[in-house]
């Protein structure tokens, strides 16, 4: 090897020590940055030339800069968002539903529905008392106030989880936009149009990934160009060709669902805010609001039923003390139509809900939607009543095959709910069990007693339960469930801080460790700069020879 080798060599130094001291520059520099994976230079032997039968090294040859990733850890990391992320909606949801329920200063449901009761005992201990029937028409409005003010509380909680749901669709939108244009980036870089490789912009996917998997579950794989494709319920949202936006629309009984290339593909979310958004709207409507509009219609009818039987003090009798119960309906028909749907017996009325489900165009089944029995079937003739269960409802039209009804005494019984009674027309309460004006009476408080006696009977209608332990009972499994999905949440943040300790184990910046490293390529670029001075003194020394 020629003296001119050894400026070769001193060169290769320097150069690579450059390079290396620019990889751990930047590590420093995104120390903090969330996402970042360590790089390393990696240095590579020249090859060596061959001079008298002797290998000769030729210095620092290439130089390659590996990320440090561990692909399982990131796997685990983006299936354990993804849990967190149902785990956060759920508490969100639940917590709120909490507060509506919160009985710890007496001023919820419970206190205003033994209010309610006193007042029927304070009447009945004084049954001609006019200041007594004023109180109870007042105890019985805040019983309906309360009650309206809770449902509204629940009915916006649902509203806010349905925007939210809206909301996320969106930052789905946006995050699978980005990957997409990150793949095409990624892709151009790693097939060689450059020099440099794409470690950076796979370090920004993964963040898009891992924040993807927070918001929805998903699936998805890289291919060998270095793409990766997002599929959810058999629908790519990322593929070669670039992301393909979700949308949402709302249905008839106000759900915020989600579309895919006009596909409803709502059902297929189980984790992430989408899947833990949609599980806690369920909850709440099929638990919590099914439940407390279920106890005020078990009071209107059960409290209707009585004071129906009873008689006031004008002798009057068959009067309703709340406002009757009435029947919801919503139509999933394009041809048919419920054009009548009353309570034909409240005695019979199970508080439950139907669905009328018709098989082909002449057959129809009614299903009892808590339980799914079969609650009766027969054949369709347009007009014809439809009767089951204290129900008479009329369809007309043309129904198809799989068209549905909902049938519900429970969807508006909070918006209907009100005292029938007017301040003016306290004679009409029904404290008595017989007509006054016949009996002369005036005393009589039977039925105010009988009316009395319901807060602490079992009823039927709420599986035997009273209505102060079937509140409580609400009470309880909201409280149950709010204090698991927080649990939930706690648990799934601490599993996620622990992958991320391990990812940062492998891929995070240790300023020790870097600093060190500068050192280290700091002495062999001077090292480089000592082999090249000296060098060209040795040359200098030979040309003045």
């Amino acid at each position: 090897m020629s003296l001119s080798g050894l400026f070769d060599i001193g060169k290769s130094a320097i150069f690579a020590s450059q390079t290396a001291l620019n990889v751990v520059s930047n590590n420093i520099a995104n120390v903090n940055t969330p996402g970042y994976s360590r790089h390393e230079a990696i240095l590579e032997v020249a090859n060596p030339v061959q001079i008298n039968g002797n290998f000769i090294g030729r210095g620092v040859g290439n130089v390659d800069i590996r990320r440090h990733y561990d692909n399982f850890i990131h796997l685990q990391i983006i299936g354990q968002n993804q849990s967190f992320g149902r785990s956060f909606a759920l508490e969100r949801g639940l917590s709120h539903i909490e507060q509506i329920f919160n009985e710890a200063q007496n001023l919820g449901l419970g206190n205003s529905l033994k209010d309610y009761f006193n007042a029927w005992h304070d009447l009945a201990n004084n049954p001609e008392s006019q200041p007594q029937r004023t109180a109870l028409l007042q105890k019985g409005t805040s019983l309906v106030q309360t009650a309206m003010q809770m449902e509204e509380d629940i009915m916006d909680t649902l509203k806010e989880i349905n925007n939210d749901i809206g909301n996320v669709v969106n930052d789905v939108n946006s995050l699978t936009t980005g990957i997409a244009s990150l793949n095409d980036k990624i892709a151009q870089l790693e097939a060689g149009l450059t020099t440099d490789k794409a470690s950076f912009f796979r370090d920004e996917r993964d963040r898009k990934l891992n924040q993807l998997a927070e918001l929805m579950d998903y699936t998805w794989y890289e291919d060998n160009a270095g793409r990766v494709e997002i599929l959810v319920g058999g629908e790519s949202l990322v593929n070669t060709e670039g992301a393909y936006t979700l949308s949402t629309q709302v249905d008839i009984e106000g759900h915020r669902n989600i579309y895919a290339r006009g596909k409803d593909i709502s059902s297929v979310f189980q984790k992430g805010q989408i899947g833990g958004f949609i599980d806690v709207r369920s909850d709440i409507e099929t638990n919590s609001l099914h439940d407390i509009r279920k106890l005020i219609a078990s009071i209107t009818k059960e409290t209707n039923i009585l004071h129906g039987s009873g008689y006031g003090l004008d002798g009057s009798t068959n009067n309703d003390f709340f406002n009757a119960l009435q029947v919801y309906h919503s139509d999933n028909s394009t041809a048919g139509y419920v054009s009548s749907a009353v309570v034909s017996s409240a005695a019979s009325l199970t508080l439950d809900e139907y669905d009328i489900n018709f098989i082909d165009a002449a057959n129809y089944e009614v299903y009892n939607r808590q339980t799914g029995a079969l609650v009766t079937s027969g054949a369709y003739a347009a007009g014809n009543t439809i009767s089951f269960e204290g129900i008479d409802v009329v369809i007309d039209g043309a129904p198809a095959e799989n068209d549905s009804f909902l049938i519900s005494p429970l969807t508006d019984v909070i918006k209907n709910f009100g005292v029938a009674i007017s301040s003016a027309e306290t004679d009409k309460i029904a404290a008595s069990d017989t007509d006054v004006s016949i009996t002369g009476e005036r005393g009589n408080n039977v039925n105010a007693l009988n009316i009395v006696s319901l807060y602490q009977a079992g009823i039927s209608d709420l599986n035997s339960a009273t209505f102060e332990g079937y509140y409580h009972g609400i009470v309880s499994d909201v409280g149950i469930m709010s204090k698991a999905a927080l649990d939930s949440l706690t648990y799934d943040d601490n599993l996620r801080f622990e992958l991320e300790k391990k990812r940062d184990a492998v891929s995070g910046v240790s300023l020790d460790e870097e600093a060190t490293n500068l050192i280290r390529y700091q002495r062999m670029y001077e090292a480089g700069a000592k082999i090249i001075k000296i060098t060209d003194e040795l040359m200098e020394m030979i040309i003045n020879l």
